[in-house]
């Protein structure tokens, strides 16, 4: 396997040719992140099998990607302007919205995730809320909420 680093993204060359399915970007929200661990270990199919065998290419995870800060960054910046498709937006946890509507509790690469959130799903071609949290609110939505998730 050969590893690459090309403008700004890290490429992967196998000697397997692999059709790619569908595009996967996950992100966090407000909570435990257990979704994420029961993701990474999963055994059948496990994430390397979803790559290898299914064609899934995750464009980046916050527990798996390979890049960080600017290349992320660059990353959201590209799939906004469709010049990389996102057919799967994984999202995981609550969409914090404190304080005041802001969503400046929970700031992802220079923006309240709101933004990115809201952005991000209009993109993609299927959206994935993923767990309790995600879905209904869950412990950080539970009174007095101060993150307004």
């Amino acid at each position: 396997m050969d590893i690459h680093l090309i403008d700004g993204y890290i490429t992967l060359k196998t000697s397997m040719e692999v059709r790619i399915m569908a595009t996967v970007l996950w992100l966090h929200g407000g909570a435990c992140n257990g979704n994420t661990m029961s993701f990474l270990n999963a055994e059948y199919p496990s994430v390397c099998d979803l790559v290898t065998d299914f064609g899934i290419e995750i464009l980046w995870h916050p527990s798996a990607g390979l890049e960080m800060g600017n290349q992320v960054q660059a990353l959201l910046r590209d799939i906004l302007a469709e010049k990389i498709p996102l057919d799967i937006f994984v999202f995981e946890g609550t969409v914090v919205l404190g304080p005041n509507g802001t969503g400046r509790y929970n700031m992802f690469a220079g923006r309240p995730m709101k933004d990115w959130v809201y952005e991000l799903a209009h993109v993609a071609k299927y959206v994935v809320a993923v767990g309790n949290c995600a879905c209904q609110g869950n412990i950080p939505a539970v009174p007095p909420n101060p993150t307004e998730s």
